[in-house]
């Protein structure tokens, strides 16, 4: 099964984070929007968070965008991504 689940990134950010406020989930991430290095960041922190393969996360719209929605393709994380929810 897979899931999607929407994120806003923080790229250029100084310090490292997963966080959820009001329901929203943000990812602070220290690559420069550049060259898809902040999305690579993203799918690390997110796969490290989940613990998760990094190749069962992609980045289903939104690739050059702040606001972006994710795919992940793992059923053994459901219980985590459900707990995002608010």
């Amino acid at each position: 099964m897979d899931f999607k689940v929407e994120l806003k990134v923080i790229p250029n950010a100084k310090k490292e984070l997963i966080e959820i406020k009001e329901g929203k989930i943000y990812c602070k991430v220290n690559a420069p929007p550049e060259n898809g290095r902040a999305n690579k960041r993203v799918i690390e922190m997110i796969s490290d968070f989940l613990k998760c393969k990094r190749n069962d996360i992609e980045i289903f719209s939104g690739e050059k965008k702040k606001n972006k929605i994710l795919l992940i393709k793992s059923e053994n994380i459901f219980k985590k991504i459900k707990g995002w929810e608010q």
